[in-house]
């Protein structure tokens, strides 16, 4: 006799009233399967915006922890020398700005620096950028290691980013710094040989084995998250 209080009907994982022998019909294996579906997507989603990291990794890949470092410190002394020289002429880089920001004012009045600010942007933006050199350096450092010693493929992002930044400001920087006639030449090829550097510096941490050692990328998928609500 079923127990009144057995909502299984005394049969085990059978719900109440259904007969153990019964065939399912088409639509309940249908609805059977689609449920199954639903349930491996799910978890498929979920697997892929929050994968499991690695207990241990293995060490860096040499491209990543040795190379791209070698590359990227001669990039950086060539930023020491930069900066050490440009605050040594500043007031020599100070003048010549000064004097090409005049000579805008005179040949073309619409589209340049009122006269009245032209002290204040000449006095500004040398020191300022060669600042500059150093604190993107830094930054870059810092993303680098730690890509490495953290296993971390958004810290490499960020020190890719980063410098893409500093690419794209070398030439503004090399206009506007050193592109003077009583200004050394040798500044304009050394920013141009750091151009270089820090570009191979970058290819080095897109190799195919550090691309291989890192996680997997988490990034978020508005589409996979609608979903799985």
């Amino acid at each position: 006799m079923t127990d009144p209080k057995d909502p299984t009907g005394g049969a085990s994982g059978e719900p109440a009233g259904r007969d153990p022998d019964r065939v399912p019909s088409q639509a309940e294996l249908d609805a059977e399967d689609l449920a199954a579906l639903e349930r491996s997507s799910r978890d498929r989603d979920q697997a892929v915006l929050y994968p499991t990291r690695p207990g241990d990794p293995g060490p860096p890949p040499e491209a990543l922890a040795v190379h791209a470092r070698i590359v990227w410190w001669g990039a950086a002394v060539i930023g020491l020398v930069l900066t050490i020289y440009g605050f040594f002429n500043l007031g020599t880089i100070t003048d010549d700005l000064r004097g090409r920001l005049l000579e805008g004012v005179v040949a073309d009045p619409a589209n340049s620096a009122p006269e009245s600010e032209v002290d204040t942007l000449a006095g500004f933006f040398p020191p300022f950028m060669l600042v500059m050199i150093i604190v993107v350096l830094a930054i870059e450092y810092a993303c680098l290691v730690a890509a490495a010693t953290q296993h971390s493929r958004h810290l490499r992002n960020f020190f890719l980013a980063a410098v893409v930044v500093h690419l794209l400001c070398i030439p503004v920087g090399v206009d506007l710094l050193f592109r003077y006639p009583d200004v050394s030449s040798t500044m304009v090829v050394l920013s141009y040989v750091q151009l270089v550097l820090l570009v191979v510096a970058a290819l080095c941490t897109l190799r195919s084995p550090v691309n291989r050692w890192l996680p997997e990328s988490t990034r978020m998928k508005p589409t996979r998250m609608m979903r799985g609500r």
